[in-house]
């Protein structure tokens, strides 16, 4: 695909300054507009399918003409969400413990598993069960989107060792994977924006656009994040 039809899919218009940030955001834009779980009828989620990887070639073409090729370095590819900026909190109760949600500079913190009062985690549900950041602001090596939810939904999943105190989130890959590789951060600093500790996981037949669960306990720690998504598939 060539930069001009590149940016015709992305709807950025011809005479615009070609940013990283520009790209991400249209293709998250784009992404998310006919996501492919949005459609229950088979010959529509298969056309959407194939649009996803049409805006993946695009946002590859336009990223390298925006100097961006190595955006997925493992070691800073934590998912940002643009919505907010500084510090913003959001307690949700979940299983009955209060999780809280950090998104520290823009990026995604850690989700504290912490005891609050059930008025203020009451009224953080009422604002959002859930936190969503398209493939495009993840930059994870496998594109993937992320979700993380705060309402209990994966609580049957959640390890009983840990009484149901785990962080729950799913993956949403643009490509089926036999073999998936998630690399969980770790902290007890609410603002790191590098672990203290690291913990890898495999999960296996993963489906493209699907929700793939991820969820785990730690009680060494009070923070945690998904810090990388790869596919160990052969090329």
């Amino acid at each position: 695909m060539d930069p001009i039809s590149a940016r015709q899919v992305l709807r950025i218009p011809h005479d615009a300054p070609l940013t990283v940030e520009l790209v991400e955001r249209a293709y998250s834009e784009e992404y998310w507009a006919r996501h492919p779980s949005r459609y229950q009828d088979a010959t529509q989620r298969r056309e959407a399918e194939q649009w996803a990887g049409t805006l993946a070639t695009a946002r590859h073409v336009l990223l390298q003409g925006a100097g961006a090729a190595s955006t997925t370095d493992a070691a800073s590819a934590l998912p940002r969400k643009r919505s907010l900026s500084g510090g913003a909190i959001a307690g949700i109760v979940a299983g009955g413990v209060a999780l809280l949600a950090l998104i520290t500079f823009g990026m995604i913190g850690a989700v504290n598993l912490v005891t609050q009062a059930a008025a203020t985690a009451q009224e953080a549900i009422e604002d959002s069960s859930m936190d969503r950041y398209q493939s495009g602001e993840t930059n994870y090596a496998f594109f993937a989107a992320l979700e993380i939810y705060y309402d209990g939904r994966y609580d049957a999943q959640c390890p009983t060792e840990f009484d149901g105190a785990c962080w729950q989130n799913a993956l949403f890959t643009e490509a089926d994977c036999e073999t998936m590789q998630v690399a969980l951060g770790f902290s007890d600093d609410m603002n790191a924006l590098a672990p203290d500790f690291t913990e890898t996981i495999e999960i296996r037949d993963v489906i493209a656009y699907e929700a793939t669960p991820v969820v785990y306990g730690n009680r060494d720690y009070g923070y945690s994040w998904v810090a990388q998504v790869t596919c160990l598939d052969s090329p």
